[in-house]
């Protein structure tokens, strides 16, 4: 605990977002969004970096769906170019249901990993 050691995940700043929704005396419908850098301690590959940017996002309403993220999870990837996706379920200790988001690289002929996602649980 001692050590300095660099931000893994923007996870934090999601979760004073959620705190503050929390303490909202009347509930409404909120985006937030967090972009940064992280780092890992990864073995390099075609697709694994130590350094690399995390995209978070939380919306919060009332009757939101799997469909609700699904689309958009494909809105946001459209937008970056990428159209070729997949969802496959996915364990997350913290959301269900939690899928994994797969693309197509055309360049290594293969599908993957691009994002991961889920649902918090009320």
């Amino acid at each position: 605990a001692k050590k300095n050691l660099l931000r893994t995940h923007t996870t934090s700043a999601s979760a004073r977002a959620l705190f503050r929704l929390a303490r909202q005396e009347k509930f409404s419908p909120v985006k937030y969004f967090s972009i940064d850098r992280v780092f890992r301690n990864e073995s390099l590959d075609a697709t694994h970096l130590a350094e690399f940017h995390q995209v978070e996002g939380v919306v919060a309403d009332r009757g939101l769906t799997l469909g609700h993220l699904m689309g958009t999870l494909r809105q946001f990837f459209t937008k970056l170019g990428i159209s070729q996706l997949r969802f496959k379920p996915a364990y997350n200790p913290y959301t269900e249901p939690s899928m994994e988001v797969f693309s197509y690289h055309e360049g290594l002929k293969k599908w993957v990993e691009v994002g991961n996602s889920g649902v918090f649980r009320p």
